[in-house]
């Protein structure tokens, strides 16, 4: 028999609604008896979508990089070494894991499991794939990080929120825009991204809803000249900075750039379903939450022998 699966719950109300969802998905592909929410349990094998608590196995609450993974504690030392499992969305992150000299995990305890957020968008995603591009006003996504952290000797975050507010009353002259902020600059802490599916295009900056719309096969754009280089110069390594540096998917440099962008009719290019791939696999798209599941029924099963 194995462990008693323990989901260890974090104490940020910003994340309720994420970290609901996203344990709740798992779950519901888990044989009974169900896992119980809360606090660390001794004994149990406890699962966590964050990386301050303590926990045997952990997996992001977010799909993005953003150096997460290698977060310090105050004394410096890496939250992540000491863990005994990592569960990421796919090759990329695992490599990038497996050669960093400040994490301490194997091979056998890194797991891919996809995403299981995206089993959720998946099933709402429109039955005609081809959206409304071409048949009246395209459907437009702001989906921005939250900018809550500000970097640097300037003191500025990473977000185009709220920046890139004050473009769309223009931009909503020949699209449709829809706007979900990050929970933590809005009092609804509802996962961002519930209008993903129905979208043509998004307009985002560097977290989940980057990876989660090229998933789906909806094309970025990334308002470059309100974030310039930051992304890279603050988070170096990332996956994001990748993006950022190689210019995968759209970078205009002016709103102006950005509109003959939209109105040409983006598309998934040949960069971006290489990366995405690599980065997210493909082989769980739709089926990341009883993948995850395995997983970690699996870790129990070893644990317990």
């Amino acid at each position: 028999m194995p462990r008693q699966i323990r989901f260890v719950l974090q104490d940020d109300e910003a994340y309720v609604g994420v970290e609901s969802q996203l344990l709740s998905l798992i779950e519901a592909q888990l044989a009974d008896p169900k896992p119980e929410r809360g606090e660390y349990l001794p004994g149990a094998t406890n699962f966590c979508l964050f990386i301050r608590p303590e926990s045997e196995v952990v997996m992001s609450h977010g799909l993005a990089d953003k150096n997460y993974l290698w977060t310090q504690n105050p004394q410096g030392r890496r939250y992540l070494t000491g863990r005994k499992h990592v569960l990421l969305p796919g090759e990329w992150l695992r490599r990038r894991v497996l050669r960093s000299k400040y994490l301490d995990l194997d091979a056998d305890h890194v797991h891919v499991v996809g995403w299981p957020r995206l089993d959720l968008l998946v099933d709402q995603m429109p039955a005609d794939a081809s959206g409304s591009a071409g048949e009246g006003m395209p459907r437009v996504l702001w989906a921005p990080t939250h900018n809550l952290r500000k970097r640097g000797d300037t003191r500025r975050s990473t977000s185009s929120f709220p920046d890139f507010e004050k473009y769309l009353p223009t931009l909503e002259r020949f699209t449709d825009v829809d706007v979900s902020v990050h929970p933590r600059n809005r009092t609804d802490r509802t996962p961002t991204g519930a209008s993903l599916p129905a979208a043509d295009i998004v307009v985002a900056d560097f977290g989940t809803t980057v990876y989660e719309a090229w998933a789906l096969g909806t094309p970025v754009i990334f308002p470059r000249w309100l974030l310039g280089d930051r992304i890279n110069s603050f988070m170096p390594y990332s996956a994001e900075a990748l993006i950022f540096a190689e210019r995968i998917g759209y970078h205009p440099e002016s709103f102006d750039e950005m509109i003959d962008i939209v109105r040409s009719g983006p598309v998934i290019t040949a960069d971006v379903r290489a990366f995405i791939d690599d980065y997210l696999a493909p082989e769980y798209l739709g089926s990341s939450s009883a993948r995850t599941a395995a997983v970690l029924t699996e870790i129990a099963t070893r644990q317990q022998g």
